[in-house]
């Protein structure tokens, strides 16, 4: 939403290190939008917001096929990058070194080349392919030295459910060699891969990406249409195992479609944020559709040990000039005037059916927009009620609502003037009678909504925005005030 690329075709895995103020975004990249990921870029920003491309920095050996993501962490005076790339079906590790995070030098691979281990490692799988990807680099808790985790498939378990993390230690922080799996297999199925590591208060807490279900394993998934996104994995040691908390709901999950990928911890000084992007409405990675870098999400923990996503103040950058909003000539759709009126510059709205009031100004929505607003559900008119925002599509009246409702869900879909047809919900307690601060951020295509700064939903459109923002109501009545909307300062 915030960053795509301004020298390669396309973006898809990011990282990031701190350094000096700065931070350094990293990218696996299409240098053409016909190849697949053939190398990694770097962008700088001082404010985590607004980045400079300085581009390639490692491109994929002749003969591989193609180039996987990396992590990069510090020993001694240099920087340490690593990337996987595949040749005839296989994965293998590579390393590469810099003194500035700008320049880097590729190690050579008879000296530095990480392999899977074929005791613990599938050189083969029967349903799928070999995996061995993005080493997660940390110090050894235990003692000196260096583990790392990354995405593998183990040799031994249930066939199509042998996914697992894999790991690797190292002396020195440059060389690397295959340790046993730190997730039992049986669970998962075998394209989960490895997003990050962190150690949080006294426990380690791993993210696992799933861009989809397979057979055997959608009971993992808490709605009917399977769920993708990031799952929060949890270990009393370093070294694992690691296991599901039940407790623990999805990071960036979404149903049926995934909207957003690969999320990865960012330790920025004392705050931890977590990163990651966009996601195209087809789901292809290759599709010529645009996709962004999202902005930093702040990670807390609360007292269980559950982890939640929320706005970070840095991303305050990202207001820039105010846009003029008038509250008492909204247009109205499937709603009477006397449905919606303004009180001490709070709209008083009401249905015994439901629609939406449009605010009569277009935004720029290829530049994005950021919209601000105080809900409060006052009364219910029937068993399904609640109240929520509307981004119009190019037709007029038709787009997209978010909804919070009665159920505790926030529900997001298509909106064709007459019906509603949620397609992806996610927990939101929407008390009656209590004032909610709604935060929409929209870019082309791709939206993200914060409701009281803990981030609720990230979903990318199945329309074109046509510029115009509201305000939706079901079988209810709602207040809608301290209205304030920015255009974005990209």
């Amino acid at each position: 939403m915030i960053f795509k690329p301004a020298i390669v075709a396309r973006m898809w895995d990011t990282w990031l290190y701190y350094h000096e103020g700065n931070h350094y975004l990293f990218y696996l990249h299409n240098s053409r939008a016909d190849v697949r990921w053939d190398g990694m870029s770097v962008a700088v920003s001082a404010d985590g917001v607004h980045f400079v491309d300085h581009g390639p920095i490692i491109h994929k050996a002749p003969d591989a096929v193609w180039l996987g993501t990396g992590m990069v962490w510090r020993v001694g005076d240099h920087f340490m990058l690593n990337f996987s790339e595949e040749r005839n079906g296989d994965q293998s590790i590579s390393f590469a070194e810099s003194d500035d995070l700008l320049h880097w030098r590729r190690l050579p691979d008879d000296d530095y080349l990480s392999l899977a281990d074929p005791r613990w490692y599938a050189g083969t799988t029967r349903f799928g392919s070999q995996r061995w990807d993005c080493i997660w680099v940390l110090p050894r808790a235990d003692g000196p030295g260096y583990v790392g985790f990354l995405t593998a498939v183990a040799k031994d378990g249930p066939p199509g459910l042998c996914g697992t993390a894999g790991c690797v230690v190292s002396d020195d922080g440059r060389h690397f060699r295959a340790a046993p799996p730190v997730i039992e297999t049986g669970l998962w199925g075998d394209k989960v891969e490895v997003g990050a590591v962190e150690p949080i208060g006294d426990r380690y807490y791993m993210l696992l990406g799933v861009g989809s279900m397979p057979l055997g394993a959608r009971h993992l998934a808490r709605l009917p249409a399977g769920e993708g996104g990031m799952f929060v994995l949890v270990a009393d040691q370093q070294t694992g195992p690691y296991r599901l908390d039940p407790r623990q709901p999805l990071l960036l999950g979404s149903s049926p479609n995934l909207h957003t990928y690969f999320a990865r911890f960012y330790r920025c000084g004392d705050t931890l944020l977590l990163n990651h992007h966009t996601v195209p409405r087809t789901g292809d990675v290759n599709s010529p559709r645009d996709i962004y870098f999202s902005p930093l999400k702040e990670v807390q923990c609360d007292a269980d040990g559950i982890l939640s996503l929320h706005w970070w103040a840095g991303n305050e950058a990202l207001k820039g000039t105010v846009q003029p909003l008038v509250l008492d000539h909204c247009q109205l759709h499937r709603l009477l005037p006397e449905d919606c009126t303004l009180q001490a510059q709070t709209l008083q709205l009401q249905a015994a059916a439901g629609g939406v009031a449009i605010l009569p100004v277009k935004c720029n929505t290829a530049r994005g927009v950021i919209l601000e607003a105080e809900i409060t559900l006052t009364a219910a008119a029937g068993p399904i009620h609640g109240a929520g925002l509307f981004i119009e599509g190019e037709t007029p009246n038709r787009g997209t609502i978010l909804l919070g409702q009665n159920d505790g869900r926030l529900h997001a879909g298509a909106y064709d003037g007459y019906a509603f047809r949620p397609e992806d919900g996610k927990p939101l307690f929407f008390a009656p009678n209590q004032a909610s601060r709604w935060r929409l951020l929209l870019r082309t295509c791709h939206v993200e909504l914060y409701v009281n700064d803990e981030l609720t939903q990230c979903y990318t459109l199945s329309h074109a925005p046509g510029g115009r923002l509201g305000f939706a109501i079901e079988a209810g009545a709602a207040t809608v005030g301290n209205v304030c909307a920015w255009e974005m300062s990209l």
